[in-house]
């Protein structure tokens, strides 16, 4: 599935997580090439073919404000994704919903984390 999303904070819900702390949890991820301005590409060599995600991290005054994400993934990448950008230490779904909230670019939807996850399935 070729995903074309940006994650947000939940309503109601602030990161703490500074640009710095997010670059160096995602650098840190296998197959993840992190550029200082944001930008990241990230291969998982895992799947055949080889998926791969392209991102861009957004902050304003010292704050995430938004991650932007596009390509294709599998869920396990997915999971692991938004586990860092929502500084989850454990893989649970329903603890990165009330954190993050993802915006469907391509049709303006808004939906959650379990929902895109389900769909690449």
């Amino acid at each position: 599935m070729h995903l074309f999303v940006q994650i947000h904070p939940a309503d109601n819900f602030q990161w703490t997580e500074s640009f710095e702390g997010l670059s160096a949890a995602l650098a840190n991820l296998p197959g993840m090439y992190f550029e200082m301005d944001g930008s990241f590409v990230w291969v998982d060599h895992r799947a055949s073919p080889p998926n791969q995600m392209d991102g861009m991290v957004y902050d304003r005054a010292g704050r995430l404000e938004y991650v932007e994400v596009k390509g294709a993934c599998g869920v396990d990448q997915w999971l692991t994704l938004c586990q860092a950008i929502s500084g989850i230490e454990e893989p649970n779904y329903a603890a990165i919903d009330s954190r993050v909230r993802i915006h469907r670019v391509a049709d303006g939807d808004w939906t959650t984390a379990t929902a895109i996850a389900n769909q690449l399935s």
